[in-house]
């Protein structure tokens, strides 16, 4: 069976980024049609799928399953099931029990190909995108990485990395890998982490500037990398913002990407820029805040102090702790914490759980290394705090809005932007994730704009003053676990925020479009 030899792939890896707002728009339409039984928009939609990504797997998949619905065109169904396995689709059970694919199950064709992607699934993928070979490399000597080496997860919008690493440089950050992607505009002392391996992108992926901006590769070791660039006002206009901003607003599609990178053992550290002080003028104009990275006060360079502090953090941990935790995908977690209870003026948990140890950025020269370094030393697998997912559920009734208000929501981080008219507002937020104790603790903000109310165990009642918030006042709660023998886990946050257009400034990506400039 090599019906595929046929069809050659007409795309690299590096144009599947440029694709994927299309991708996403199509894959709506798909769904919308099979959810209504139209098989003529599966049909078309399907087709124009392939269209756009004529070596997608998935895509020739989906259109196998649509053409299955038209008696006539069994056939042509058939090749792009052939096709598809050949791609990279080889689940043979879901092929075996996929309802679209029921009207060709009595051909004896359908019965061989079921048997065909059963045979090809321990296979290496030959051809298209899925065709992927690891990198090889030694530890503590730089990589760099290709096409070859890259898969694209259409699921998030980020590249998939093939890596495997052979020992090298012995020392604590030995099986790290950096990243920078500010085209070395800010660069670690590298020489202080001995162990840590350089990733970039090899000379194709550098001219396209993949390497550039906001995350987007997964790799299968712990990461440390930053970014210290922004959105300037000068390319940019009114949407200027730092990429921690627009990773919630802009760009909020790549929070998908960022929480994935986040239980994937990567550590990113971005400045602020100017959305909060030392160098903005408009006050803190964050909506909302995250634990998917550190962000930092400041322009360029802020980032640094941090970002080796992060790798100090790492370097410290004893190997066998550093290896369940990463086993455990809680290394970017435990390492995030692990700096903010190194904060000036935080010394106890319960300092950790409070205000100080989460401003909206992270001040010059906040560190303190050798507690750090201490604190990491003395983690055992038994001691790494748990993580708490968060639900939020909005229970008061209110006025249907022309914009939504739930700006996002991931299992770690939420975030609201309240625009009815009512002034008192109440939310339910339910913590989960399994852990013997949780703590729902106000973070940002004041008494008077958010009242917080624990209930029974995992839940507690947030009520929300809106007149009280405006563009430069927000409120944040922060949700923390533990287990008997740790501290308290990285947070999970629950933001609200309200706009206003006639205030000094409004972020115009959340400000309903016709009140922008009045």
């Amino acid at each position: 069976m090599n019906a595929v030899l046929a069809l050659l792939a007409v795309l690299s890896v590096w144009d599947y980024p440029a694709r994927q707002p299309r991708h996403d728009a199509l894959r709506r339409q798909f769904v919308a049609a099979v959810r209504e039984g139209d098989t003529a928009t599966m049909e078309e939609t399907s087709r124009r799928g392939m269209e756009l990504l004529p070596d997608d797997p998935t895509w020739r998949y989906n259109h196998a399953c649509s053409l299955a619905w038209f008696p006539d065109r069994a056939k042509e169904a058939l090749d792009e099931l052939e096709k598809a396995i050949d791609l990279g689709y080889r689940d043979s059970a879901a092929i075996a029990k996929d309802s679209d694919l029921s009207r060709l199950a009595g051909e004896r064709r359908f019965e061989e190909l079921v048997e065909y992607a059963k045979l090809m699934k321990s296979r290496p993928i030959l051809f298209g995108p899925m065709a992927v070979v690891s990198a090889t490399g030694v530890v503590g000597t730089p990589v760099a990485l290709g096409e070859q080496n890259l898969a694209w997860d259409f699921d998030t919008g980020s590249f998939e990395a093939k890596l495997k690493l052979a020992p090298g440089t012995a020392g604590g950050n030995a099986g790290d890998l950096y990243m920078n992607r500010d085209g070395d505009h800010s660069r670690p002392r590298l020489a202080n982490f001995p162990g840590i391996t350089e990733v970039r992108f090899d000379q194709e992926g550098r001219r396209r500037q993949m390497d550039i901006g906001e995350p987007n590769v997964c790799f299968p070791y712990p990461l440390f990398g930053n970014c210290s660039r922004a959105y300037t006002e000068e390319v940019f206009g009114k949407f200027w913002r730092s990429i921690p901003r627009a990773m919630t607003t802009t760009h909020a599609y790549r929070l998908r990407a960022m929480q994935k990178f986040y239980l994937s053992n990567q550590v990113w550290v971005i400045p602020g820029h100017a959305d909060t002080a030392p160098v903005g003028t408009n006050g803190d104009v964050f909506a909302s805040i995250t634990p998917y990275w550190l962000t930092t006060a400041g322009r360029s360079w802020s980032d640094l102090p941090y970002l080796e502090a992060a790798m100090l953090a790492s370097k410290s941990m004893k190997g066998g702790v550093k290896r369940a935790v990463v086993a455990s995908r809680l290394f970017a977690p435990t390492v995030m914490t692990l700096v903010r209870k190194s904060l000036k003026g935080v010394e106890t948990e319960d300092d950790y759980t409070s205000p100080a140890a989460h401003p909206s950025a992270l001040p010059p020269g906040g560190v303190e290394t050798n507690r750090l370094a201490a604190l990491a030393a003395a983690l055992t697998a038994q001691s790494v705090p748990p993580l708490a997912r968060v639900g939020v559920e909005s229970v008061t009734e209110v006025t249907p809005t022309a914009w939504p208000e739930l700006a996002y929501a991931t299992p770690f981080a939420w975030s609201y932007v309240l625009r009815a008219p009512e002034e008192k507002r109440v939310f339910v937020i339910k913590a989960g994730g399994g852990a013997k104790e949780f703590r729902f603790v106000r973070t940002h903000g004041s008494e008077r704009q958010a009242r917080v109310t624990p209930v029974g165990r995992d839940q507690a009642t947030v009520e929300v003053s809106a007149k009280l918030l405006n563009p430069t006042s927000r409120v944040d709660v922060a949700v923390f676990a533990r287990n008997p023998g740790t501290g308290w886990g990285a947070p999970s946050y629950v933001s609200f925020a309200r706009m206003d257009p006639d205030a000094p400034y409004s972020d115009p990506a959340l400000t309903p479009l016709h009140d922008i400039g009045k």
